[in-house]
């Protein structure tokens, strides 16, 4: 009961975040969360709600920044967002690679791209992994939901079926390389305060 809660309350903060375009400075030019695409959706959310304006103003949430966020809602954990990366949310220092998907919790991340983007993981119910992320390139823009349809328990993420495909009409599968350090992973414990809900393994 205590994990369904804290899923269902994971679930309305996610909804907050759902149709924030993405949006990442590279450059990190701004002093300010909200202009590097590490904004909390109640700071993005202040300004506007309207899709369009917020991209016309380079206003939004890039995956780690997203990412961040409901690691440090979940998890009650102190991750610095301005300090995050796709590629440092999936380093050994902080998290440990997930060898199969049967193991699958809330609050793991899968790393793609070659580690230029990431992605949360909401749920497994049954053989359907529920995930939530940021992306411009996909076909639907920005924060959404996504699933992965696990047809081929033996193998890995790029040999599932994605609900999400690439701008080229690919499958998004075509993005996991685990051969240049995609992968599961989660965060190890070490990296939660002593306070942080003991829900994995639940």
């Amino acid at each position: 009961m205590v994990r369904a809660k804290l899923i269902e309350n994971l679930r309305q903060e996610i909804n907050h975040y759902i149709g924030i375009p993405y949006f990442s400075n590279t450059q990190k030019l701004a002093r300010d969360n909200l202009f590097v695409g590490k904004g909390h959706w109640q700071e993005i959310r202040t300004v506007s709600s309207d899709y369009n304006f917020l991209k016309k103003n380079h206003i939004g949430i890039d995956c780690s920044g997203l990412v961040c966020h409901l690691l440090n809602f979940y998890f009650n954990s102190n991750l610095d967002v301005r300090k995050t990366s796709a590629s440092m949310l999936t380093s050994p220092p902080i998290s440990e690679k997930v060898n199969s998907t049967t193991t699958i919790q809330t609050g793991d991340l899968i790393r793609l791209d070659s580690g230029r983007h990431i992605i949360f993981i909401i749920e497994k119910i049954g053989n359907i992994i529920n995930y939530v992320h940021s992306s411009d390139r996909t076909k639907i823009r920005g924060v959404h939901l996504g699933t992965i349809t696990i047809t081929k328990p033996e193998q890995t993420l790029e040999h599932q079926s994605w609900s999400d495909q690439t701008l080229a009409n690919l499958p998004y599968s075509s993005l996991f390389n685990p051969s240049n350090g995609d992968g599961i992973f989660r965060l190890k414990r070490s990296t939660f305060p002593p306070t942080a809900p003991d829900t994995l393994g639940d």
